[in-house]
């Protein structure tokens, strides 16, 4: 009798699981090149969406209740994961200004973000308006911060009220009981204080207390970056297990010792070239020009009708530098994401994810790789399953390009159509 009961019940679900899912709206992606964001070669494929998820991959789908969408000629790739954007307080303010805000990422491919320039009493309210049904922008991944007293992080009188400080493991542990509630996403650690040989360096986080943080951190699952600049402060970060060294060793050459701590601890290194790229005598594309905002149009016109100034020593030493590192640690087989420091002057919304991942294919990347950077891998690093890949069961953030950017990376800037968990959103 159990057994039946069981039986029926298990019968009743599977088919009011049926009904839900033929409930849920779906879309057939036809006929598209489908690169699945694992590096290998696109192939021809529909794609069949139902609800938020991806339900099958396949030659030929037939889906009668589904509206198709006609893909010929266009690769479908996954969304983009940018892994270091900051958004302007006001953006958090509703529904509307949040939508606003985000919609050059979702005009440029980019499906996910990890929000750095929020604090733990913040998370619940920005999730609420997340959620809400006006809101069409990227999935966010909203972070906690940690550094210092006096460190970076702490300069202004928002980032120093945003930024929780320690300067001990006692403290670090006590602090994370304090914020682990509030359920961030990631936390970031601001424990380099390095200012280029631009201004006076800032106080560092030592190893044992970086280590309180990641180890109560990856006790609740949950992941760590920090904000690392310095070949010596990348060694001290890996030792201590962060999941991802953001920025990039800007001082000195990487070398085998940090090579082995970071495979050893399987750090990855998310470089945010974007934010380095010395902006004096940067050329924009003419995709890129087309797709700047006003306020942003206006201030890229004014820069290219002043004088070219020349790049600072300091400065041109260490986008060199950096560039080095990237063909280094990516001959070395380190798992490298794309982030770009959005919101940073100059850095632009979903734009700088897109030349972040063409300036990786100009320091060994393949177009194929730089785009499995942008997808899968970021995912990963955050430790992500459900996005980064185009497979059945995976959370449909899907971007239909022309052309075959995973062959001529510049066919990226051509996004036609993004889906955001299966929705899809305007950005016109």
């Amino acid at each position: 009798m159990k057994i039946w009961l069981r039986n029926m019940l298990a019968l009743v679900c599977a088919f009011i699981g049926i009904a839900t899912a033929q409930a849920e709206p779906a879309t057939l992606i036809r006929g598209a090149r489908v690169f699945d964001g694992t590096g290998a070669p696109a192939k021809l494929r529909d794609v069949l969406v139902r609800g938020d998820r991806i339900v099958a991959v396949a030659r030929r789908i037939s889906a009668r209740d589904a509206e198709i969408v006609d893909a010929s000629g266009m690769t479908l790739i996954p969304g983009l994961h940018d892994l270091h954007i900051h958004t302007p307080r006001a953006a958090f303010e509703n529904a509307e200004t949040l939508a606003a805000t985000h919609r050059p990422y979702l005009a440029s491919g980019v499906t996910s973000v990890n929000e750095y320039s929020v604090s733990g009493p913040m998370l619940a309210p920005i999730r609420a308006i997340e959620t809400s049904a006006l809101v069409e922008a990227p999935h966010m991944v909203l972070a906690i911060r940690l550094g210092v007293p006096h460190g970076h992080g702490t300069e202004s009188e928002f980032t120093n009220s945003i930024t929780t400080q320690v300067t001990t493991p006692a403290e670090a542990r006590a602090a994370m009981e304090r914020l682990l509630p509030y359920r961030p996403g990631v936390i970031k650690v601001f424990a380099d204080g390095w200012r280029y040989a631009r201004d006076a360096d800032l106080p560092d986080m030592d190893l044992p207390t970086l280590k309180a943080i990641v180890d109560a951190a990856h006790a609740d699952g949950i992941r760590v970056v920090t904000h690392t600049v310095t070949l010596a402060g990348a060694k001290i970060a890996a030792r201590a297990g962060v999941d991802a060294l953001v920025h990039g060793v800007g001082d000195a050459l990487v070398d085998r010792e940090l090579i082995r701590l970071m495979k050893k601890h399987r750090t990855s290194y998310v470089p945010t070239l974007a934010v380095y790229e010395p902006q004096q005598d940067r050329r924009l594309l003419p995709a890129e020009w087309s797709r700047l905002r006003p306020r942003d149009l206006e201030r890229e016109t004014q820069r290219r009708a002043e004088a070219v100034q020349p790049i600072r020593d300091y400065e041109s030493k260490r986008w060199q530098i950096m560039q080095d590192n990237v063909r280094l640690l990516h001959a070395a087989g380190i798992r490298i994401g794309i982030g770009t420091d959005t919101g940073i002057g100059g850095v632009y919304p979903g734009l700088a994810a897109q030349r972040e991942i063409r300036l990786l294919t100009t320091l060994g990347f393949t177009p194929r790789e730089a785009l499995a950077a942008a997808t899968t891998t970021s995912a990963r690093i955050m430790g992500a399953r459900n996005h980064g890949r185009i497979a059945r069961g995976q959370r449909a953030d899907l971007v239909l390009v022309a052309g075959r950017p995973d062959e001529q990376i510049e066919d990226l800037y051509q996004v036609r159509r993004t889906w955001v968990s299966g929705r899809a959103v305007s950005f016109d």
